[in-house]
């Protein structure tokens, strides 16, 4: 800007000095001190100028500077920018990288969040059960308190008893010895009543009654029991045993006219038989549940035991109703039904875990929504039927047991759709596709007549099925299609429920 302001004014002083020369050329006759003032001033312009020379030169040498600066910097940007778009490159590369290493990150944040919510609800039904079987021992422990002061009490109760039956055998003796005594007084009277009537019968008399008593046959004491025959005399030369019995070579005959005294002796030696009551039988129950066609029998908790089915799912589904008659042989249900995709592998899933609350099960559909359901007395030992249904489009669900309704409700999983081509397992719950198995979700007991249909039962189908009155139409799994048993399960064919063993 300096540079541009001194050119101009050297322009101006040579205009004003070219028109000062015109004005000398055309005015000659100027005077002398004009001249002489007109060269000084040229000589300070030329002056001036000089120095504006040297300025200008100075200017030209700093631009010539600026500009091999410039140049260079022109170069140096030039590799500059070819090296940032190499590091653009690499960013990019890194970029790429880094968001697939994010999607992986995201996934795996997806499933540690899923387990982690899992362990967090495990958790609180660890929590629960712990308080429960806190609960329940020291209910028991309360109860074995009472029991034992009951059994105290009837211990001392019995020891009174005790008491009582001493006290009474000791009256037992002192009539035995009474009844001792009632005998010798009969055999004195007998030994007298023998010596009358023995003078009074005639020699020949005697020999025909001793002959008959002799012809006689010899009946044991079990016949004589059996047929309640009249027991024998006593020996009327000792005193004998109330409790005793006499065979006929040691007795003598009775007179013919002593018989009070003979049924008096008869009833004290032989108190009369107690009689057997028959038992009545009972015929068996006839069978009414004949619509389950077989029964799956997990006999332990074991990882091995699980059942597989063929491709259970061909299209998303958006209604469900699964069926099943079951007896649980353990303290806890289990796992009875798992369906795992790529994507979750808690889609459709009913278990109840070893360290859950006991009565409770999860109804699981597309994890982490679940629904707790209670068992309702179902780990009696016996056989109990549950169905569930549900249906995505209010995100209804109702829970059956033995056809009664216990349980139901709304905005579950609302539209909802389980997606196909996943594996479905029976026994065990699967942390992965067709693995990932746990323990304490098995499942022990028998299962029998499970159906699965893709739509909503009615409450008139779910009790038909409960009473054995048919399997409603369009069932799209069923144990038929069973694709293999592993480990120990065995599948028995019986058609009627009752005769599954």
């Amino acid at each position: 800007m300096g540079c541009s302001r001194a050119a101009v004014g050297v322009l101006l002083i040579l205009v004003v000095l070219q028109v000062q020369l015109n004005r000398g050329q055309r005015s000659r006759l100027a005077s002398a001190e004009t001249r002489k003032r007109l060269y000084q001033r040229l000589r300070r312009l030329d002056e001036q100028f000089r120095r504006f020379q040297e300025m200008t030169l100075t200017h030209l040498q700093s631009i010539a500077e600026s500009y091999n600066i410039s140049y260079t910097m022109d170069s140096r940007f030039l590799m500059l920018t070819q090296h940032f778009e190499g590091i653009s490159k690499e960013i990019s590369s890194f970029r790429a990288a880094t968001e697939q290493d994010l999607d992986s990150l995201k996934s795996w944040s997806r499933k540690l969040q899923r387990k982690t919510r899992r362990l967090e609800l495990r958790l609180v039904s660890a929590e629960r059960a712990v308080k429960e079987n806190t609960r329940l021992a020291h209910r028991q422990l309360q109860e074995q308190r009472r029991a034992m002061t009951n059994l105290t009490q009837e211990l001392g109760a019995q020891q009174g008893r005790i008491r009582a039956v001493e006290a009474q055998q000791g009256k037992i003796h002192h009539l035995q010895d009474a009844l001792r005594e009632q005998m010798s007084r009969l055999e004195d009277q007998m030994r007298s009543v023998q010596h009358t009537s023995g003078n009074a019968l005639s020699r020949n008399e005697k020999n025909q009654v001793f002959s008959r008593r002799a012809e006689q046959p010899k009946v044991s004491k079990d016949n004589r029991m059996k047929h309640r025959l009249p027991p024998p005399a006593v020996r009327a030369t000792s005193a004998p045993d109330p409790y005793s019995v006499q065979t006929p070579s040691q007795t003598t005959a009775l007179p013919t006219s002593q018989p009070e005294e003979t049924e008096q002796i008869h009833g004290l030696l032989h108190p009369p038989l107690r009689h057997k009551i028959p038992q009545h039988y009972t015929p068996e129950k006839p069978a009414t549940i004949c619509n389950v066609n077989s029964v799956l029998l997990f006999p332990s908790a074991s990882t091995k035991n699980y059942v597989t089915f063929h491709t259970p799912f061909l299209t998303g589904i958006h209604e469900l109703s699964v069926c099943i008659w079951l007896r649980v042989d353990a303290e806890y249900v289990g796992t009875l039904l798992s369906y795992a995709t790529e994507d979750n592998d808690n889609t459709l899933v009913l278990y109840g875990r070893r360290a859950s609350v006991l009565g409770n099960m999860d109804f699981v559909i597309g994890d982490p929504a679940y629904r707790e359901l209670t068992t309702d007395n179902m780990l009696d030992g016996q056989w109990h039927h549950m169905c569930v249904v549900w249906s995505s489009i209010e995100g209804r669900f109702w829970h059956y047991i033995d056809r009664r309704l216990i349980s139901t409700g709304s905005k579950f999983q609302k539209g909802y759709e389980i997606p196909p081509g996943g594996s479905m397992i029976l026994g065990q719950e699967q942390d992965t596709v067709g693995g990932g198995f746990d323990q304490a979700e098995a499942f022990v007991g028998r299962l029998a007549g499970f159906a699965l249909w893709t739509r909503a039962l009615s409450p008139g189908e779910v009790s038909g099925v409960a009473t054995g009155k048919g399997v409603p139409r369009g069932a799209a799994l069923t144990l038929d299609d069973v694709e293999a048993l592993h480990g120990s399960v065995q599948q028995v064919t019986c058609r009627c429920l009752e005769h599954c063993t």
